[in-house]
């Protein structure tokens, strides 16, 4: 075999091992080992904490805090922190009548603007509650989700409870393809819960132990380093198939591709900065988990070009010409895909190709950004 064949089978192999084999590899060991939920007896009541980290909420808090009231759980276990980082608009007038009228709810400003994570960390010092529950302003939750998630809790060995994100809002041509590739991240996140392993998040909805919560670092984000934070203690980290929460996804092109990159660029130096869970003596599935299912895939970008590159190399000598065809079929779908997109028209297959690519093309520049050190600290 030659350097050029070795290096294309092996990018090859990398990609379908990251996409196909370590899934069923999950999948398989899940339902051979994986934790079964039994029944769980009503657990005892643990005040919570509602932590909402806000800037310039105005048209959302209202909507938020009536989601949060509404929240079937006992009302004097809970209180309601909207945590402010600089708001400048009408949430705080709006928080504080909501407060004149149910004591569970404080306005907790910030001095000056220090980010998301900068207001979750206030607002877990001054938190009362045995549980943080961590939302975002534009997130609904059915009533059920937090009594839900706080019986995973009753669980010793598990530390954090993240919910199902559904999205919802406009049906546009790149939040249908997305639907698919989401479909698939929460399979491969409940097989993994049921295995022990899970080390990710939804920051829409996090339920963790107060002890077990570390200041949050403002350049990686709650999703992220929360849950490696719970399992280098030791603790689990359970996605909870029946606590669903809704979110609204970016309805454009450029705005799916810009979140995508901000998260695989906190991602990268999040996963990277607790080197404990990646220790394979100490976390042997977690650590295998985390490079297959986080920074492998982040890579893929890089394996595909590679992989066209050399294929290319190979059929100009008469070699592996039906591979390179499939490529190049595969990457003119995911182009027809994108120009549907942008003419807001849906497609089954083609947006299918069109999400993948453009996932991965928000995995590259992610990557180029974090190992560039181009840190986001924003909101």
């Amino acid at each position: 075999m030659t350097m050029v064949s070795w290096i294309f089978w092996t990018v090859l192999g990398v990609t379908v091992y990251v996409w196909a084999a370590y899934p069923l590899l999950v999948f398989l060991l899940a339902s051979i080992f994986g934790r079964k939920r039994s029944p769980v007896e009503e657990s005892s009541i643990s005040f919570v904490s509602i932590i909402i980290a806000v800037h310039n909420e105005e048209q959302q808090i209202a909507r938020k805090l009536d989601n949060c009231l509404g929240l079937a759980y006992s009302a004097d276990r809970l209180e309601i922190i909207v945590a402010s980082d600089g708001s400048t608009d009408r949430t705080e007038e709006i928080v504080r009548g909501y407060a004149a009228r149910d004591a569970r709810i404080r306005w907790l400003p910030s001095e000056s603007r220090v980010g998301k994570s900068g207001v979750q960390n206030l607002a877990a010092q001054h938190a009362q509650g045995d549980l943080l529950f961590f939302t975002d302003a534009n997130t609904t939750m059915p009533s059920s989700v937090l009594r839900r998630m706080v019986d995973d809790l009753a669980d010793p060995r598990v530390g954090l409870s993240t919910a199902t994100v559904l999205f919802g809002g406009a049906e546009d041509a790149v939040e249908k393809g997305q639907g698919f590739y989401w479909r698939y991240e929460l399979l491969l996140r409940y097989a993994e819960s049921d295995l022990g392993i899970l080390a990710t998040g939804s920051g829409q909805a996090l339920l963790v132990r107060r002890e077990l919560f570390r200041p949050l670092p403002s350049c990686y984000g709650d999703d992220c380093i929360m849950p490696l934070d719970v399992r280098a203690q030791g603790y689990k980290v359970v996605q909870r198939r029946d606590a669903t929460v809704f979110d609204v996804m970016p309805h454009t092109i450029e705005g799916e591709l810009r979140a995508r990159i901000r998260m695989t660029a906190r991602n990268w130096t999040g996963t990277l900065a607790r080197p404990s869970v990646l220790n394979p003596l100490r976390f042997p599935l977690t650590a295998l988990g985390l490079v297959s299912h986080k920074l492998l895939r982040w890579l893929t970008p890089f394996c595909l070009a590679a992989a066209f590159l050399f294929n290319t190399l190979l059929a100009m000598k008469g070699q592996l010409v039906l591979m390179w065809w499939l490529q190049a079929v595969f990457y003119f779908s995911a182009l027809i895909g994108w120009v549907l997109a942008k003419k807001q028209r849906r497609s089954w297959v083609f947006g299918y190709s069109f999400s993948f690519c453009l996932a991965n093309v928000g995995f590259l520049l992610g990557t180029m950004k974090a190992f560039r050190n181009q840190k986001i600290v924003a909101y």
